[in-house]
């Protein structure tokens, strides 16, 4: 929602400024999912709020839940007519937002569903961010009791192409009045856009930074990541000190494993190398998950691979963290977001 359409709305109508404030509650403390909700203003204004101002900037046209996991994506119809998932999960105790930054992907990385749409376009800061207000009302209305309390820019898109509008989304959805979701509990991954990572550290300082690696070759990252051919791995690990640098954060780095592709003993010396290279290599971590058939011909990894692979990159002195793979029976996982979109 764009808090300001309510404020103009308000003034404009001339109704006493404290509406303004029992609107925000009813709607980011109360997470109403209709107008009809708010029961602490009068019914006239209620109803004119339900005819000019949208609780969300989309429609939801389907909701999936898993029947393994607590799990639940949306596919979500823009103002436009593009299309956009987004994803809810409980990985432990606290509820987690997978949110989408674009509709498409330019990037195509070969394992990717999202990258075989094409790109469509950016998302604003109000469609973000409106991802978690949907999620915040689906777990007020389905009695599930928690407010969310993390969110990922792992959803569909790249992130630091869409970059202004990320960066209005992350304060909005960080702001006390609103969401109130503390910074270092958001989390923006990208797949390498290197020129924008030091704008990172200067805007969103206390915002997690995760990588999308997956192999530390770059004549292979090429292949599985054509932005690599852009910013190689010399690139990206210059950014990366100077982040750190700034900042003095743990970053991040995504490894997706596919079985005999890119978790070979050749693959762990590299990884190793390359990480240990580093000044400060103690301030990152990688987080291995398991490849997910998201497209073409593409397998499953097998835990057992996975394991064997983080007990040998273990032994290169590097942190290395398994990360469990969820939603995998709805097409939820990390990869596999995808829509139809209008063209």
């Amino acid at each position: 929602m764009d808090f300001e359409r309510v404020k103009n709305y308000i003034k404009e109508a001339g109704l006493p400024a404290y509406r303004i404030g029992q609107i925000r509650e009813a709607v980011f403390r109360a997470a109403i999912s209709n107008w009809d909700d708010a029961t602490v203003l009068p019914a006239d204004l209620r109803a004119k709020l339900k005819k000019h101002i949208p609780l969300l900037s989309f429609e939801v046209v389907r909701l999936q839940a898993s029947k393994k996991d607590l799990v639940f994506k949306a596919l979500l119809k823009l103002s436009d007519g593009q299309r956009i998932e987004t994803v809810l999960m409980r990985p432990g105790k606290t509820w987690s937002v997978c949110v989408s930054s674009q509709a498409g992907c330019p990037l195509g990385c070969a394992f990717c569903a999202t990258g075989k749409m094409g790109f469509k376009r950016n998302l604003t800061a109000e469609e973000i961010a409106d991802q978690v207000l949907y999620w915040q009302q689906f777990l007020v209305k389905e009695h599930l009791g928690e407010r969310v309390s993390n969110v990922v820019f792992m959803g569909m898109g790249e992130p630091l192409l869409n970059y202004l509008e990320v960066v209005k989304s992350v304060q909005i959805l960080s702001n006390p009045d609103f969401l109130g979701i503390g910074m270092r509990h958001i989390s923006i991954s990208t797949a390498g856009v290197a020129d924008k990572i030091l704008n990172l550290a200067a805007d969103l300082p206390q915002v997690n930074l995760a990588l999308s690696l997956h192999t530390a070759d770059d004549e292979e990252r090429d292949r599985l990541m054509p932005i690599n051919k852009k910013f190689n791995l010399e690139d990206l690990k210059k950014k990366l000190e100077e982040y750190i640098n700034r900042t003095g954060r743990e970053v991040f780095l995504e490894y997706t494993v596919i079985d005999g592709v890119n978790n070979l003993p050749g693959h762990v010396r590299r990884l190793g190398k390359w990480v240990n290279s580093f000044k400060d290599h103690y301030l990152l971590h990688v987080n291995l998950i398991a490849c997910n058939p998201a497209v073409g011909k593409a397998v499953a990894t097998g835990e057992d691979a996975v394991k064997k692979f983080a007990k040998a990159l273990q032994g290169t002195n590097i942190n290395v963290s398994v990360r469990k793979s969820l939603g995998g029976d709805i097409a939820a996982a990390c990869g596999q977001l995808a829509s139809k979109t209008k063209k």
